[in-house]
Order: structure tokens, then sequence, then C-alpha cells
């Protein structure tokens, strides 16, 4: 367990980048959910909707901060919950997970980083509205 801790290396090597971001979303989602106007239009919005609701948000500030910000709006737990994990699907910022991967493609293989954009887009998209159809259906 000590090793790691001496390790400066292992300091250096982490993505600040990626984690200030993900951490400005959890900001802006506090921050939301303080403004009435945003909490009354949410509460609209969210009321029988859940589920496209979360897909939604999730494709703008990712879904762990979707979810973190639509639960304080619905008790509808199990369609938080089935559209915050569908909203991982669809754009690059959509799941932090999919902004690691291209991070890496990226960093990787520069010249192919346009394509594989693309390509996630694409079969992301799909997915999400194959599964959003079945769902809803």
């Amino acid at each position: 367990m000590g090793v790691w801790i001496g390790d400066r290396g292992l300091f250096l090597a982490v993505d600040y980048s990626l984690l200030l971001t993900f951490c400005a979303f959890f900001v802006f989602i506090g921050n939301m959910g303080r403004v009435p106007a945003f909490c009354r239009f949410l509460e609209r919005i969210l009321e029988g909707r859940e589920i496209i609701t979360c897909v939604g948000a999730s494709q703008v500030i990712s879904n762990v901060p979707a979810a973190l910000l639509l639960s304080g709006f619905s008790g509808d737990y199990s369609a938080l919950i089935v559209g915050t994990n569908l909203g991982g699907l669809g754009t690059l910022i959509a799941s932090m997970a999919s902004l690691i991967s291209y991070k890496h493609i990226a960093r990787m293989y520069p010249m192919e980083k346009g394509r594989y954009l693309g390509w996630f887009t694409a079969v992301n998209l799909l997915f999400l509205a194959v599964l959003l159809v079945l769902t809803l259906w």
C-alpha cells in the first residue's frame, strides 16, 4: 500500500482535466438544483417522463450527475435508474467511461480519432434508439 503513495509518476499520470470536468458536472447540478425556476421546470418535465428526461439529461451532463440531479424531483426510482442507464449511451459525454475511451483512442491513434468518434456516436445512438423503443414499448 505504501508503494504507490511515494510514486510521484502515478500522480503525474492522472488525467486531471477529465477529473475536473467530472467534478464540474457535480458542481453544476448542485447549483442548478438550487435555482427555483429550474426546479419547477424539472418537476413539470419529469412527471411521467422520467426515462426520456433522464436519457436527455444524460446526453448533456453525463448519466451519473443526471441521476443525482433528477432523483430529487421524482419518486419513480425504477424509471430514473432505467433512464440514466440508457442515458449512458448516445453522445460521448453521456458516460464518463465513453469519454475516457475516446481520450485513450485519441492519444494512441490521433489520426483515427475522428473516425472513431463517428462510429462510436453512430453505434451508440443506434443502440440507444433500439433500447429506448423496447423500453417504452
